[in-house]
């Protein structure tokens, strides 16, 4: 419980309004999004500032695997580990899978730009799922995935269920949604007490 009420609660909506890109739902996905038992996502503070901060000072993708514990419908991830990889770039990192009792597979996106070919504007546009991580994401049977965009003035976070990127696997690329993305005014606020967690999403 103490550690519940201490954490950054990232609260993943079942039934989120679609953002550009993402198609819209079938009575077969919803069926899927809705027999998937973990919901909601936990950071605890730790966790958050130490992602990042690792997002901001990184010129090329890595992967991280989230570990912690589920607690019925939600998961609580307190550290992580970081795996082999066989290749990483500005835009791209290819690692070993992540090890059993991994709740989110994390990676970063450096901001170097907007990138027309994606309508990639804003930093806050690069908190997506490109086709490659999508079909990485779907392969997978790791619960959430986790992106934050670096090299930014203010840390920006965003998650996905992997239940969402399966029904939304055809898009070019998936946008954040819009109740599951933080964004902290500015890296100097990680070193001050976080906000009480916001309420969880049902």
């Amino acid at each position: 419980m103490r550690d519940s009420l201490a954490a950054v609660l990232l609260g993943l909506t079942l039934m989120a309004p679609p953002a550009v890109g993402q198609v819209p739902l079938t009575p077969a996905d919803s069926a899927i999004l809705n027999s998937q038992p973990l919901k909601r996502l936990v950071l605890t503070p730790s966790l958050f500032r130490r992602l990042s901060v690792l997002a901001a000072g990184l010129d090329r993708e890595v992967v991280l695997c989230l570990q912690g514990r589920a607690t019925g419908d939600s998961a609580l991830a307190r550290d992580f580990v970081m795996p082999d990889l066989l290749r990483s770039t500005p835009d791209a990192a290819v690692p070993e899978p992540c090890g059993r009792g991994t709740l989110a597979v994390w990676h970063n996106h450096p901001w170097t730009g907007p990138d027309s070919s994606f309508g990639i504007k804003t930093p806050e546009d690069l908190c997506s799922l490109s086709q490659p991580d999508l079909r990485t994401v779907i392969a997978d049977s790791i619960p959430f995935a986790v992106v934050s965009v670096g090299r930014t003035q203010r840390p920006i976070v965003c998650w996905w269920r992997r239940v969402q990127a399966v029904v939304n696997r055809h898009v070019k690329f998936l946008p954040r949604f819009p109740r599951q993305w933080t964004e902290v005014e500015s890296l100097a606020r990680l070193t001050d007490p976080l906000p009480p967690p916001a309420a969880s999403v049902p």
